[in-house]
C-alpha cells in the first residue's frame, strides 16, 4: 500500500520483486499522479502481470471524493493535536489516507500481511490488517516528524506514528539513525525492528566502463532537480572547470530551475529520468557520485540517500557533504570518498584535486565496485525475508 506510485517509491518496487521471487501473491494499492511519473509507472506495472494493482487518484477528478477528502485534511490540520484520534491524525498527514480507507471497504478478500509504504497508509494499513486478520509492516523509510520546519505537522505526524508503529509485527527503517530517532519517540516498539538501507540488485550494475572522455564525469541524480537539493554551489564550480570536469544531471528538470542555475552554463548534461535499470547501467560510465545533501531539515540529517547508495554500488568515488547519516555511513568506505562544506570554493578545490589524481581515480573503480557488492538489496532484505517467512 502506497500513497504514490511503483515509479516515485523505489522501495516498494524492490519489496515487490523480493514477495514475487519468493513465490508471494501481491496485491498493491497506489495511486494516479497526475505527473512525470504516471507513464513510467505504467510501463512499471505491465511488467507485473501477476500482480492486482487497484489504481486510486491523486487528481481532482472525481471531484466528490477529493473535495471531501481536501476537506477533512484542511479541517484536522487546525485543530489541536490532542483532541485527534487515530482516523483524524491520518487524515490530516494527507487526504488520501481517506481515499485508501474509502477503498478498503470494497476490498473483500483474504491476505497474509499488509505493508504500508508512506506515512498516508500507516492508519489504512492498521484497519486493513484488523479486517482481514493478516499481520502489518509498515516501512518507515524516513523520520517524517523531522521532514517539515512546522512544529504542529511535526507534532500530528508523531502522534500518529506513536498510535500505529506499536501495532506492527515489524517497522523497517531506511537507515540506523532513522530508526534510533523513532525509538526516542515511539515507546513500546517491542516487535522486530529492522534496518533496511536503499541496496538495489546487484544485477543492475554492471562491471565499470573505461571512461574515456578526458572530463572528469560527475552524476547527480533524483526524482526531480531542483531547488534545496544541493545543486546550487556545484553549478557554477563545474561551469568554471570545464572542461576538467562534467556533470549529468537525471531527472524531471523543474523550469524555474533550470531558470534560476543552468542558464548559459557550461560542462552541464542534462537527462530526462531514467529507469532503475538504465540508471544504474548508465552510472558506469561515470567517474564520481555526488551526493550533497543540504541537511535541510532533521530526516535530511538522518537519512542515507538512494543515490549515495546506488553510487557506491556502481563503484564511484563518492563526494559527499557532511550530513549525521553520512558521515556515518561513509565512515566505512575506506577513503573512497570525500566530503566537502556546502560552499563553492570547498567544492572547487575538492574538484581540482580529483582532477589531479584522475588516472588513480579511475584505476581504483573496479575494487570500489567489488566492496560496493556487501549492499546488495538481496543481503540486505534477508530481514525482511526472515520476518515474512
Amino acid at each position: 500500500m502506497t500513497s504514490t506510485n511503483l515509479a516515485a517509491n523505489p522501495r516498494l518496487l524492490k519489496e515487490l520483486r523480493l514477495m514475487l521471487e519468493q513465490g508471494y501473491e501481491a496485491t498493491v494499492m497506489l495511486f494516479q499522479m497526475g505527473n512525470w511519473s504516471d507513464i513510467k509507472d505504467k510501463e512499471l506495472r505491465e511488467s507485473f502481470k501477476e500482480v492486482r494493482f487497484i489504481q486510486l487518484t491523486a487528481l481532482r477528478t472525481p471531484f466528490i471524493p477529493w473535495l471531501f477528502s481536501s476537506l477533512l485534511e484542511k479541517s484536522f490540520r487546525v485543530l489541536p493535536v490532542a483532541v485527534l484520534n487515530h482516523s483524524m491524525l491520518s487524515a490530516a498527514v494527507s487526504k488520501r489516507s481517506y481515499l485508501l480507507l474509502q477503498a478498503l471497504t470494497k476490498l473483500n478478500e483474504q491476505f497474509d500481511w499488509v505493508i504500508a509504504h508512506n506515512p498516508a497508509t500507516f492508519y489504512p494499513a492498521l484497519v486493513a490488517s484488523k479486517k482481514y486478520k493478516a499481520r502489518l509492516g509498515i516501512d518507515v523509510e524516513d523520520y517524517h516528524p523531522g521532514e517539515t520546519n512546522d512544529p504542529k505537522a511535526a507534532g500530528i505526524m508523531k502522534k500518529l506514528m506513536q498510535l500505529v508503529l506499536p501495532a506492527a509485527d515489524y517497522c523497517s527503517y531506511g537507515s540506523p539513525l532513522i530508526m534510533e530517532e523513532v525509538k526516542k519517540d515511539v515507546k513500546g516498539l517491542m516487535n522486530n525492528q529492522l534496518v533496511i538501507l536503499n541496496g538495489f540488485n546487484g544485477n543492475e550494475f554492471i562491471k565499470p566502463l573505461p571512461v574515456e572522455n578526458e572530463a572528469i564525469q560527475l552524476v547527480w541524480f533524483s526524482q526531480n532537480i531542483d531547488v534545496n537539493r544541493g545543486l546550487e554551489n556545484v553549478i557554477p564550480v563545474v561551469n568554471e572547470l570545464y572542461p576538467l570536469v562534467e556533470l549529468h544531471l537525471i531527472g524531471n528538470l523543474k523550469p524555474a530551475f533550470e531558470a534560476a542555475y543552468l542558464q548559459n552554463k557550461t560542462g552541464i548534461v542534462i537527462h530526462p529520468s531514467k529507469s532503475q535499470k538504465e540508471l544504474h547501467r548508465f552510472l558506469s560510465t561515470c567517474d564520481v557520485g555526488l551526493a550533497l545533501e543540504p541537511g535541510k531539515d532533521l530526516n535530511n540529517q538522518l537519512a542515507i540517500s538512494n543515490k549515495i547508495i546506488a553510487c557506491t554500488q556502481a563503484g564511484l568515488f563518492i563526494v559527499a557533504t557532511h550530513t549525521a547519516a553520512q558521515d556515518e555511513f561513509l565512515s566505512k568506505g575506506k577513503g573512497n570518498y570525500e566530503q566537502v562544506a556546502d560552499d563553492v570554493i570547498s567544492i572547487k578545490n575538492t574538484l581540482l584535486e580529483l582532477c589531479s589524481k584522475k588516472t588513480e581515480l579511475r584505476k581504483m573503480k573496479n575494487e570500489r565496485f567489488e566492496s560496493g557488492h556487501q549492499y546488495d538489496w538481496q543481503h540486505i532484505a534477508e530481514p525482511l525475508l526472515k520476518v515474512w517467512g
